[in-house]
């Protein structure tokens, strides 16, 4: 879930951002406004499947940089960054086994051992890699009550992979847990 590391918001007109995607055609207005996307959300727990932010460079190259929950129990999250582009509305690119190689992992908020790395590398390598290469985008579309990210994977819309998203800032709180 790199880019919906990479995409129905809970009511709450306080906890969330206004729809600025849903006015704008810049899809990443929020988080060149310092807001992040908060995938799966829970407001009570003020926690998300997985967050993802933006780092706009100097280049023009975006990096995505991605927190995704990969295990409740023990709590394993994953970070990556990794190179997006801005089209269409929709934010676009692949999943590469050299994202995979520069990840990092926390189990239970310490920072993976390089065993524990190494075997975790191993299973999502084994995983995704029939995903590796593909170009994955998300658009960010208004829903009753809030945002859902909805994702094309090699050009074909992926209904499956629809989730609920919210805009945070860092100062709400939200972090990756169950």
């Amino acid at each position: 879930m790199r880019l919906v590391g990479i995409a129905a918001l809970v009511a709450g007109a306080l906890m969330f951002a206004p729809p600025v995607a849903a006015q704008t055609d810049d899809a990443l207005a929020p988080a060149r406004a310092g807001q992040a996307q908060c995938f799966v959300p829970n407001a009570e727990a003020k926690t998300c499947q997985s967050i993802a932010s933006y780092v706009f460079n100097a280049n023009g190259v975006i990096d995505n940089i991605s927190e995704t929950l990969l295990m409740p129990q023990p709590v394993v999250v994953m970070r990556t960054s990794s190179p997006v582009t801005a089209r269409d509305n929709a934010l676009c690119g692949p999943l590469t086994a050299e994202d995979l190689g520069r990840a990092t992992f926390t189990i239970d908020g310490r920072p993976a051992t390089e065993e524990e790395t190494a075997n975790i590398r191993a299973g999502l390598t084994q995983h995704l890699a029939p995903m590796f290469n593909v170009e994955i985008c998300v658009s960010v579309s208004a829903v009753a009550g809030g945002y859902q990210a909805n994702s094309t994977v090699g050009g074909t819309a992926r209904p499956d992979l629809a989730q609920p998203m919210l805009w945070v800032r860092p100062e709400d709180g939200y972090r990756v847990a169950p």
